[in-house]
């Protein structure tokens, strides 16, 4: 549908616009550059449709129109504030009760011989890992810097147009096009820092330096291996993904840093078969990557 829709797309002349440094951060994240046609108008209504509480919801952004944050002191913004802080954490914590509820079990693990088996600190020491600075501290730090230049301060709006709607609907072909677009930017990055020695040896290499990872080392390694492999392409996607929205991008980073933390794992899951036959990364490919 998405392809098939943006060959139909026509966009419009964009009006004068003040050259500001608001204005730029305004038209990078629009979606109201889009004009469809009348073929494209029934497949953008079908593509940017809304599973909610009141049942499908097939209505557009109007033409032109930036859907506003909450103000900054009020208790919606600070609930939003605070879910994008601290529920990467305790995602994390989620991931991690998983790894230890399955550890003990002989009967799904993947890695028996010695050469194989995880060094013990990578098995156990949760902590150490959730605090560590290109772990999912980065992530946060990322959300933070973008709410503090948007939002608070107003010295630059990069807050994506997606984050700012907040209607109550997950969109399931837009939700696909984040993992398409991800994941295709994700792959050339990863391409680009195994066939690039420079850029390999001082971003990727010391990620690599786990030959036997687990879900607990899923993030360590390097800063900027985090900066430039998840960071940068989870900004783009939103960015160059149109018709999503705050609940939509939730679903999908919760998604996705459900898997990177998965396919890290020493042992398999009930999803790799799953996986596997739709030719998608599995936890034993990803070991083999190692």
């Amino acid at each position: 549908v998405l392809p098939v829709a943006a060959a139909s797309v026509q966009f419009s002349r964009p009006r004068a616009r003040p050259r500001s440094a608001r204005a730029l951060a305004g038209a990078m994240n629009a979606t109201s550059g889009l004009e469809g046609g009348a073929a494209a108008a029934p497949l953008l209504a079908l593509y940017a449709s809304g599973l909610g509480w009141s049942g499908i919801d097939t209505k557009l952004p109007s033409e032109g129109s930036m859907p506003p944050l909450p103000p900054v002191c009020s208790w919606e913004f600070l609930s939003l504030v605070a879910m994008s802080i601290v529920g990467p954490y305790l995602f994390c914590c989620l991931t991690y009760a998983y790894h230890f509820s399955r550890l003990e079990r002989t009967d799904v693990k993947m890695r028996i011989l010695p050469q194989d088996i995880p060094k013990p600190e990578h098995r156990y020491d949760w902590r150490t890992a959730l605090s560590r600075p290109e772990g999912i501290s980065a992530v946060v730090g990322y959300i933070a810097v973008i709410i503090l230049l948007g939002p608070v301060t107003q010295i630059y709006d990069v807050v994506p147009f997606a984050i700012k709607d907040l209607t109550p609907t997950i969109k399931p072909l837009v939700l696909l096009a984040y993992f398409l677009t991800f994941d295709f930017l994700m792959w050339c990055i990863h391409y680009c820092q195994h066939h690039w020695s420079w850029l390999y040896h001082h971003t990727h290499d010391q990620h690599h330096l786990i030959k036997s990872p687990t879900i607990v080392v899923a993030l360590t390694g390097y800063l900027p291996d985090t900066c430039l492999l998840i960071i940068v392409p989870f900004h783009l996607t939103q960015v160059l993904v149109p018709f999503g929205n705050f609940v939509t991008v939730f679903a999908f980073a919760s998604i996705a840093l459900w898997h990177l933390h998965m396919i890290h794992s020493e042992f398999s899951h009930p999803w790799d078969p799953a996986l596997k036959s739709l030719g998608l990364v599995t936890t034993h490919d990803h070991h083999v990557h190692h």
